[in-house]
């Protein structure tokens, strides 16, 4: 008779979908929870103390004679040595003249840069200036300068005639180091009174529309430019040209600039130029689509 063989109970093979996943970390006890606490409290308390020491202690420390002699000593050690200048048109010599940084002995850590920078600034022809250490023994001197739109021919009592300068802020200085055939170049300006401040002039009002008026010729119609000899603020706000063709060529102030009225200038000058005219007596660009020309006198 043959034996049953035992069944065996069929086993369902488990994913880990069918893990429980609700494992949640026990809650922390009170007791546990003050003792942490207290722990960390004791922690910052030890780094507080021990940063406090180290700070009274190192005061200390730099208070003591020796050390502050040695500081002392170490700040001798630093010589000066080198002056590195950045500028347009100021020299290196003139530089080293105005901080007086020709003597010897001079330490790099003792000098007042603040003091430099103010007395560099105080002389008109510079904008701004800016000064700093470069250890261990060099220190870095640059200088902005201003950049001249016009020219003023001034009298003096010393000197007699002098050529001063003047930039878009108006302000007035006796250039030095500027390109000569640069300065020649420029238009004079007239129909203004000079007035003496501190040493110097008070800044001339309204240089900054007369600069947008030079800028906008010298760009779009440079050989008007060229011509330019003189730039008036006498009939102000307005602003009067004079230059050998067009003896008075008077421009308004617009918003909009002055491209208009230099293009009319420019087609009334080659317009006069092809009749014969050698002259223009008054172009009056003011007077927008009305005749602007007066006087013209013809070549006989």
């Amino acid at each position: 008779m043959a034996t049953k063989k035992p069944t065996k109970t069929a086993r369902k093979s488990k994913s880990w979908k069918d893990i429980d996943q609700d494992v949640r970390a026990k809650s922390m006890s009170s007791t546990a929870f003050k003792r942490m606490f207290f722990a960390r409290c004791r922690k910052s308390v030890i780094a507080i103390v021990a940063i406090a020491a180290i700070a009274v202690g190192a005061k200390l420390f730099l208070e003591t004679e020796d050390v502050s002699s040695a500081l002392t000593q170490a700040g001798r050690a630093l010589p000066l040595k080198m002056v590195e200048t950045e500028s347009d048109v100021l020299d290196r010599e003139w530089i080293l003249h105005h901080l007086d940084l020709n003597r010897d002995g001079l330490n790099l850590l003792t000098l007042d840069l603040g003091e430099m920078k103010q007395s560099l600034e105080s002389y008109s022809q510079i904008r701004s200036a800016e000064l700093a250490r470069q250890l261990p023994d060099t220190l870095f001197v640059s200088i902005q300068e201003r950049e001249p739109i016009a020219k003023i021919i001034a009298s003096d009592v010393d000197r007699a005639r002098i050529t001063l300068l003047v930039d878009q802020e108006g302000v007035v200085y006796e250039g030095i180091g500027y390109d000569s055939k640069m300065v020649r170049s420029l238009p004079s300006l007239d129909g203004i009174r000079l007035k003496r401040k501190d040493g110097g002039f008070e800044p001339i009002s309204g240089m900054d529309v007369v600069e947008v008026l030079l800028t906008e010729a010298r760009t779009l119609a440079p050989h008007l430019y060229r011509s330019w000899k003189v730039v008036s603020m006498e009939a102000w706000p307005n602003i009067v040209v004079k230059s050998d063709f067009a003896k008075e060529a008077v421009f308004e102030p617009t918003p909009g600039g002055y491209r208009r009225q230099l293009a009319e200038l420019d087609y009334i000058i080659d317009y006069n130029k092809s009749r014969s005219v050698n002259r223009v007596a008054r172009v009056d660009l003011t007077l927008k689509s009305q005749v602007p020309v007066t006087r013209a006198s013809f070549v006989q």
